[in-house]
């Protein structure tokens, strides 16, 4: 009986990960994958140090390297690990529903359409913390609401001076081991991503008010309001406490990125775009007229959606849901204003950065779509957003064309086959430095060219240097040939830039281009130009 039960869930995470595992290798190992894999490389205490100088927590690349430790640093494996948070995602997401919502059948589509959602789907495809997070942030919601409900079962026993009920220490145990898994989960999400600060005070934030909704009557015992609150705060202290070891690290990063912004300011469309990514999917052009009146569209869409939402859901946990979609949009309308403030027009605004919070607009959707009355057209409605999803995530890589695309993972192959001993590789940025560094089977050392820096404190964050050293930069394509040298110059039209110029005395012999997949814009390539020195 458990395993009928269980049976649709198992067969959606086995659909969840087949669509996790499709072309997934197709696509080359990018910057910021490669910075993953290099980064986990190191011996510890070398890793923490190097960390320091970049702009992100330790959390994902400590797990990364203890999973290395199992299963290696191949392609394969670095890929596999955002495939296997991506399926536990799905897991995570069926798991909150159900416990939130007591509806095994929303729960149930709240995972299919984790499982088939394009944004979810396209972030697998990264060596990077994002599905890492998603995981976990589910998982403290899903403790959260657990703990949250047990404290409150516990508290009704204890107004009805029956506080020694059979079940009620065994209710309180698991209670408290509800409470060690929100905290600990938190404290993980936090140390994962910087963004995920915003989910987390979400939690929080949602713990305390229902706290104060579902305590502030007790009249039999009017100190139990306030320490009904005293298990919620430890573990704020806990969470809190945890970060002070990286506080003073976190607060170099923040300079740092201060000092060396790259994230492109928000602008009006920034927001609508992000909802058509969680709701649909579909590719779009914000320069496009009719594009940007379906964003418009799409986005009075959800606002309505989530309206509905919390009108016809009874459960009192529909907030933290919304709560979980709102904070990061609040938190980065935040910081764009305060930078506004300061004269500054940077934000902290990446479509990546709503995949925690995507997690919990589909739930959303499946939930609201479950508590449609009339039933034909609620599983009508489903029906035909499972077919928009599939059909986006179908159309995203029919137009992908992802096998005409091998990128850096045949621009390396190609060196690789034709760098002799002697010669010199150059990589014109750190866009393509990072991931042919990775791919290298070549005798020869590639350094980065960085058109005057000539020590690596001098690089910007953005361009990877937390993990450059001196030796590895290039301040001038005049110094370090001589006549007769044949160099190897990588570069690519993608990430703003462009074929540098290189000295009148390089005579170019060839060039091949390999068309690439990130970023996701349209015609980037990676090129590869041999040059001979006279």
């Amino acid at each position: 009986m458990k395993l009928k039960k269980y049976t649709p869930l198992f067969l959606i995470l086995i659909f969840g990960t087949i669509l996790r595992f499709y072309h997934n290798l197709d696509i080359s190992l990018w910057h910021d994958e490669a910075f993953s894999a290099f980064m986990i490389r190191y011996p510890w205490g070398e890793m923490f140090y190097r960390l320091g100088l970049d702009v992100h927590p330790p959390g994902y690349y400590i797990f990364l390297r203890l999973w290395s430790y199992i299963f290696g640093d191949s392609f394969f494996s670095l890929r596999t690990s955002s495939v296997f948070f991506g399926t536990a995602t799905i897991w995570a997401g069926w798991l909150f529903a159900k416990e939130a919502f007591k509806n095994e059948k929303a729960a149930l589509w709240a995972a299919l359409l984790i499982a088939i959602n394009p944004f979810q789907l396209l972030y697998v495809t990264e060596a990077r913390m994002y599905t890492f997070g998603a995981f976990f942030v589910l998982l403290a919601g899903y403790f959260l609401v657990k703990f949250l409900d047990l404290q409150k079962k516990l508290g009704e026993s204890e107004s009805l001076n029956m506080p020694n009920l059979p079940n009620a220490n065994k209710t309180r145990k698991i209670m408290w081991w509800n409470w060690v898994g929100f905290t600990f989960s938190m404290i993980v999400m936090i140390y994962t991503h910087y963004y995920l600060f915003f989910s987390a005070a979400a939690l929080g934030f949602y713990g305390v008010v229902y706290l104060y909704f579902h305590h502030q009557n007790n009249k039999a015992d009017k100190s139990a309001r306030y320490t009904k609150f005293v298990p919620l705060f430890l573990s704020f202290i806990f969470i809190i406490g945890s970060f002070l070891p990286w506080l003073k690290t976190f607060m170099y990063q923040y300079r740092q990125v201060q000092a060396g912004y790259w994230i492109q300011p928000m602008d009006r469309y920034s927001i609508p775009s992000t909802f058509w990514d969680m709701l649909l999917g579909f590719q779009r052009d914000t320069l496009n007229p009719n594009t940007r009146f379906w964003l418009l569209i799409i986005t009075l869409f959800c606002f309505y959606l989530i309206y509905r939402f919390l009108k016809k859901t009874d459960s009192f946990h529909k907030w933290l849901a919304v709560f979980a979609v709102a904070a990061p949009f609040f938190g980065a309308l935040l910081f764009a204003l305060i930078a506004r403030l300061k004269g500054s027009s940077s934000s902290v605004f990446l479509d990546r950065y709503f995949l925690f919070a995507g997690v919990f607009f589909s739930i959303i959707i499946a939930v609201w779509l479950k508590e449609i009355k009339i039933k034909w057209l609620s599983y009508l409605l489903f029906f035909i957003y499972m077919a928009l999803n599939l059909a986006a995530y179908t159309h995203f890589w029919i137009q992908l064309d992802v096998k005409s695309k091998p990128g850096m993972s045949a621009a390396a192959n190609f060196l690789n086959a034709n760098v002799e001993p002697g010669n010199k590789i150059y990589a014109a940025i750190s866009a393509v430095f990072f991931n042919f560094k990775y791919y290298n089977k070549t005798p020869v050392k590639p350094l980065m060219f960085t058109d005057g820096a000539v020590y690596t404190k001098d690089v910007p964050h953005y361009k990877g240097s937390a993990l450059l050293n001196d030796d590895d930069l290039l301040p001038s394509f005049k110094t370090g040939t001589r006549s007769g040298d044949t160099v190897w110059l990588i570069w690519t039209n993608g990430f703003y830039s462009q074929k540098p110029e290189v000295p009148l005395n390089w005579t170019q012999v060839d060039e091949k281009g390999w068309a690439e997949v990130r970023p996701l814009y349209t015609n980037i390539h990676v090129y590869v130009t041999e040059y001979k020195v006279n």
